[in-house]
């Protein structure tokens, strides 16, 4: 069934025999990347539950919550223009397989949602959500099967999908930065109050 859904092979028991263990790209694109956003829309209500319970006065904009908020817009940007992409390439005679439309379409609800989180914390006691650095840590770690296989795909010199190679290059460059100013505590608005 993810085979028709790919165009090509979903698992490869044979993957232990060869020199160079890549997991299918098949694979990659469904399991690694569903898992990661499966985790997050899971959990989703119940932080936005957490978080219209806790409410309290919305907390002043700093330059991190906005640093997050810019490169989670670049990322559904990027998710886009992807989905734009693959619009572009379906218009021509070749047949592009269901996944290419899937992976983009949710990866925009994704950061939509990631960005209504973000901006839902404002409200919290607590600003920084363990919730959010934990699904950036699923993404990434998911993430680098596909990456490593797209970087000796393209060394090898095959050129599969260069569009679409570069895009999850600056898309998992931007969901490490994610991670990377998750690890900085956001600053307590009590924490300004003079004596």
């Amino acid at each position: 069934m993810l085979e028709k859904f790919c165009n090509s092979t979903f698992w490869n028991s044979s993957l232990l025999d060869s020199p160079e263990v890549d997991l299918p790209l098949c694979f990659e694109q469904t399991v690694l990347v569903w898992i990661p956003l499966g985790f997050l829309w899971l959990l989703a209500p119940w932080q936005l539950l957490h978080v219209y319970r806790s409410r309290t006065k919305r907390s002043t904009t700093t330059k991190l919550y906005l640093s997050k908020q810019v490169l989670v817009g670049f990322l559904l940007i990027l998710a886009a223009i992807e989905l734009a992409l693959v619009l572009a390439e379906d218009s021509g005679q070749t047949t592009v397989p269901a996944i290419r439309y899937t992976n983009p379409s949710l990866y925009l609800a994704t950061w939509l949602l990631v960005l209504v989180i973000q901006h839902s914390r404002r409200w919290c006691v607590q600003k920084d959500s363990w919730f959010l650095s934990l699904f950036w840590i699923l993404s990434i770690l998911c993430g680098t099967f596909q990456f490593q296989t797209l970087i000796r795909m393209l060394l090898q010199g095959s050129n599969y999908n260069l569009a679409y190679s570069c895009l999850f290059f600056i898309c998992y460059a931007f969901q490490i930065l994610i991670l990377i100013l998750s690890a900085f505590s956001e600053k307590d608005d009590s924490s300004n109050v003079r004596l």
